[in-house]
């Protein structure tokens, strides 16, 4: 066992281990309500159940405060991933890990031991991530063993225990050290839910998939329609990855949950150099909380085939070298993956310090009933969507990972923001939950989105929107106007094109980075929207979704990208 720094009053521990899974198919996803009994038949959820009722009994010291809220999660996390390079495979691994975690809670409701002050700068630095001011303890528990288990948790709630106490009494001494009083609670009650979904398993067919990211690895050396291209690359490679990660949540208000999701992701990706050293890259990824979302292995060669012959278009296309200043269209996929990039973190809504006046951390902190978007945008996060025009979402959800059902939350209405989304601990005129506290393996509840969705009230098609762009850089007197169709990164076009004013053609264009993309421009820079939303799926540890229309800003910066220029190669790489 091993003690080292770690967060409120929360401890994990971790066991790890090879792990050669059985394949099987995955159940049905439908989640029904349930019983304490129906729990207990789980042997995880029954140690949980058993240590949790033992510690709310026996867990408090002498003359010190009881613990009003103790908490249990468990996460176990069954992954294969499987790499190839140059058409060979190049490793494959399974593993199994599980991962729990504790958290104690002292004082009441309204004042507890959460967020207190911590010092040492590096501790701070963790506390943000939600690893701040306490404890980790690390024990290898390699099977359902209810005695391991119960003595993992049991150390843990202990040593938890007593980190709560040490951080109330700081709370409660820097209480009296500011004027400005608490704005709200210090964690919302709920009524308990008891939800139990079915274990998922990985299901997928390895050897067609490792065949199909050998293939595509292999397509700079196999497919003559890139022969002339093939030595310019300098990389090409497969990853394929299946994952399965189940939760079990239980806590002191009675709340027992278990939930499981699973990811495939496949990928190909080339790596080259243009004639003047700029490194730039292609790649074609495919994912689905199933396998068969990930496609045909025709359909996978096609789609990595065409980001391979896309990578020669672009190394062969001109730099962006003036700086430019006019209307420019983010297609789709870049207006989806802005939004995602920029509004999360102003609207998930976490305390502010003890003594301040701000309603909470983000950039939305003071705008709470004010003009955040143009009047014809609204704004909605809804977990409980499952697909949007035929396409899976991923980040759906139906109890958050703090044991609260999924809530759809208005957070923009005709351009106002309306509310944040919210895990368990409150801030000024938001006393609730709204179910959206959310947790990557191991790691602390945070708000987070689920689904979040813009909707644009007048939107108008993808010809009537690049009409006005164009209109636009006319009437500015401009020779060129840009849309970016794709994004690799914030404010990072992967896929842009440069579009002549005078007869509206178009020029794929590269090295180029977008200035002044922030929310201010979301707010003051939006002149239309188009009508026909994208879907963005962000897999991970906390799955989301963004979907949202082409926007066109009336101003935005297109400036040559501060990328250094390697050298290239003193000779070509084999083509055999």
């Amino acid at each position: 066992m091993r003690i080292l720094p770690f967060a409120p009053c929360t401890i994990m521990f971790a066991a790890a281990a090879l792990f050669p899974f059985a394949i099987a198919p995955a159940p049905a996803s439908a989640q029904q309500p349930a019983t304490r009994a129906q729990a207990e038949q789980d042997p995880i959820l029954k140690a949980m159940l058993v240590e949790l009722g033992r510690n709310q009994k026996r867990l408090q010291l002498e003359n010190s405060e009881k613990p009003y809220f103790i908490e249990f999660r468990i996460d176990d996390v069954v992954e294969y991933t499987a790499r190839a390079q140059y058409g060979a495979l190049t490793g494959e691994h399974d593993s199994h890990s599980r991962v729990a975690r504790v958290r104690v809670r002292v004082g009441d409701y309204k004042f507890d031991n959460s967020h207190a002050k911590v010092d040492n700068q590096v501790l701070l630095a963790l506390q943000r991530f939600g690893f701040g001011g306490d404890g980790m303890i690390a024990i290898e528990v390699i099977d359902d063993d209810p005695v391991a288990l119960r003595f993992a948790l049991w150390n843990a709630a202990d040593l938890a225990y007593k980190i709560a106490l040490d951080d109330f009494a700081k709370k409660q001494a820097e209480l009296k050290t500011v004027e400005t009083p608490p704005q709200a609670g210090s964690f919302a009650q709920e009524k308990p839910t008891i939800n139990l979904a079915p274990v998922l398993h990985l299901s997928l067919d390895r050897d067609a998939w490792k065949r199909n990211i050998i293939d595509g690895s292999a397509l700079p050396l196999t497919d003559p329609t890139v022969k002339n291209f093939a030595p310019q690359i300098e990389e090409s490679s497969g990853e394929l990855r299946g994952r399965v990660r189940t939760e079990y949540l239980v806590n002191s208000e009675g709340a027992i949950v278990r939930k499981s999701f699973a990811e495939y992701h496949a990928e190909i990706a080339f790596n080259a150099q243009a004639a003047d050293g700029m490194k730039l890259a292609r790649s074609y990824p495919v994912n689905g909380s199933a396998a068969d979302g990930l496609g045909t292995a025709e359909h996978f060669h096609d789609g990595a085939l065409h980001a391979l012959t896309g990578l020669d278009e672009l190394c062969k296309a001109p730099v962006v070298r003036d700086e430019y200043h006019g209307p420019v269209l983010l297609a789709g996929n870049a207006s989806a993956r802005s939004f995602g990039d920029l509004l999360p973190s102003a609207v998930e809504a976490r305390p502010p310090a003890l003594g301040s006046t701000a309603r909470t951390t983000g950039a939305y902190n003071s705008s709470y009933q004010t003009r955040v978007l143009p009047d014809f945008l609204s704004i909605l996060d809804d977990p409980t969507l499952t697909t949007f025009s035929g396409k899976e979402l991923t980040g759906t959800y139906t109890v958050d990972d703090e044991g609260v059902p999924a809530q759809k939350v208005a957070l923009v209405q005709d351009g106002k923001l309306v509310s944040y989304l919210l895990g368990r601990e409150p801030i000024r005129d938001f006393p609730e939950s709204n179910g959206h506290g959310r947790a990557a393996e191991g790691q602390a509840p945070a708000p987070s989105i689920g689904v979040l969705k813009v909707e644009a009230s007048n939107g108008v098609s993808e010809d009537e929107l690049l009409k006005k762009l164009i209109a636009m850089g006319k009437d500015q007197g401009l020779p060129n106007v840009y849309m970016v169709a794709t994004l690799g990164g914030p404010s990072q076009p992967r896929t842009m094109y440069r579009i002549k004013v005078e007869d509206g053609s178009r020029e794929l264009v590269r090295g180029a980075a977008l200035g002044e993309l922030n929310l201010h421009t979301f707010r003051s820079g939006i002149v239309a929207a188009g009508d026909t939303p994208y879907v963005y799926n962000i897999f991970g540890d906390v799955p989301k979704t963004v979907i949202a229309p082409p926007l066109l800003i009336d101003d935005l910066t297109v400036k040559q990208a501060q990328e250094r220029d390697a050298r290239l190669p003193f000779y070509p790489a084999p083509a055999e």
